[in-house]
């Protein structure tokens, strides 16, 4: 296990994560309402694209040419390790593809329910802040499972 130090400060902003898990809520809502597999993968990407941490993932350059320059919300930086918020990216994007599948093959009822939980988790985090794929991360960074580097970091 592996465990962050001191001097090894690592920030994340809270508010462009905020804003992710608000794009993903509404989209994949809107995508069960219009009933739709193209919002599904459209979510899905944009999740990946954000988990590879790439310059031009789709919710990353909405928090930062829509939502930062309004100032509507600020920037709300603190002391976190942003490997498990991608890894949690990555499980709803992984979730999101396998909708996106069952759902153009036909297995709508699958589909959906895969929606559902990304929707749930997605709710979870951006209400209560509890974000579960963070809590598998550590969990598996406790294990000492390769690739999962970062031990969480003692708050003051």
């Amino acid at each position: 296990m592996t465990v962050t130090h001191a001097n090894e400060l690592r920030k994340v902003d809270q508010t462009g994560l905020k804003t992710g898990q608000a794009l993903t809520i509404s989209l994949l809502i809107l995508a069960f309402i219009i009933n739709t597999w193209v919002l599904v993968a459209f979510v899905g990407l944009a999740q990946l694209l954000g988990a590879l941490h790439l310059p031009f993932a789709p919710y990353r350059l909405f928090y930062h040419h829509i939502i930062k320059p309004t100032a509507i919300f600020k920037p709300n930086i603190i002391t976190d390790n942003p490997e498990p918020h991608r890894f949690a990216m990555l499980v709803g994007a992984i979730f999101n593809g396998a909708a996106t599948i069952a759902l153009l093959v036909g297995a709508s009822l699958v589909g959906w329910i895969l929606v559902a939980i990304v929707v749930v988790l997605a709710n979870l985090n951006f209400w209560e802040n509890f974000c579960l794929g963070c809590w598998v991360y550590y969990q598996l960074n406790r294990a000492g499972v390769p690739g999962f580097k970062y031990a969480p970091i003692e708050q003051e």
